[in-house]
C-alpha cells in the first residue's frame, strides 16, 4: 500500500478506536492523539528508505534496511510491542494519546500491508509471511482505490454519525 492509503487507514483505525468509547479525549490530547495515529501509520515503512517516512529518516531507515529488510521487523508484532511500551514511558495525559495513536496506526499499516499478496513478517524473526487470502496490488487503482474509499466512508460515518 502506498503512504496516502495507509494515512486515510490510521484515521480510519484512530476514529473507529475513538468512537468506540475506548477512552475520552478533549482540546490537545486529541491534537496529539490524530498526529499519533497518522505518524503511527506511516512508521513501520521506515524500513524502506525510499518510502514517506524513510526518506525523512534516511541514515535510520537505511540501517534498518540493511539489518533486516522491507516489511520484517518493523511490519511484526514485536515491533507493535516494542512500540506499545516505548511509547507508554511518555508521562502525563497526552502520553496515553500518544501511545494508542501510535500503536492503532500502526496497527492499521499491517493490516493493510496484509492485503498485498506479498504479506508481512507478522510473527518475526519467523519467516514465513503472512497476507489475508483475499489481496490487492500495491498502487492497485481498483484495488487499493476501493479499500481507500471504503476507509473513507468509515471515517465520514462516524465522523458525521456520533457528533
Amino acid at each position: 500500500m502506498n503512504a496516502g492509503t495507509h494515512t486515510i487507514g490510521a484515521l480510519a483505525a484512530g476514529t473507529a478506536v475513538y468512537w468506540a468509547g475506548s477512552f475520552s479525549l478533549a482540546g490537545p490530547e486529541a491534537a496529539v492523539y490524530t498526529a499519533a495515529v497518522l505518524i503511527g501509520g506511516l512508521l513501520p515503512d521506515i524500513c524502506q528508505p525510499f518510502s514517506w517516512i524513510g526518506r525523512r529518516t534516511r541514515p535510520v531507515s537505511t540501517m534498518i534496511q540493511k539489518l533486516f529488510g522491507h516489511r520484517s521487523i518493523t511490519h511484526s508484532i514485536l515491533f507493535m510491542v516494542f512500540l506499545y511500551f516505548c511509547s507508554g514511558l511518555i508521562p502525563y495525559d497526552w502520553g496515553m494519546a500518544v501511545q494508542y495513536g501510535l500503536t492503532i496506526g500502526a496497527v492499521s499499516h499491517l493490516l493493510l500491508d496484509m492485503m498485498t499478496p506479498q504479506g508481512i513478517h507478522l510473527l518475526y524473526p519467523v519467516k514465513q509471511k503472512i497476507s489475508f487470502p483475499l489481496t490487492t496490488k500495491t498502487g492497485s487503482k481498483t484495488g487499493e482505490g476501493a479499500v481507500s474509499f471504503l476507509m473513507l466512508c468509515w471515517i465520514v460515518y462516524f465522523g458525521v454519525h456520533f457528533i
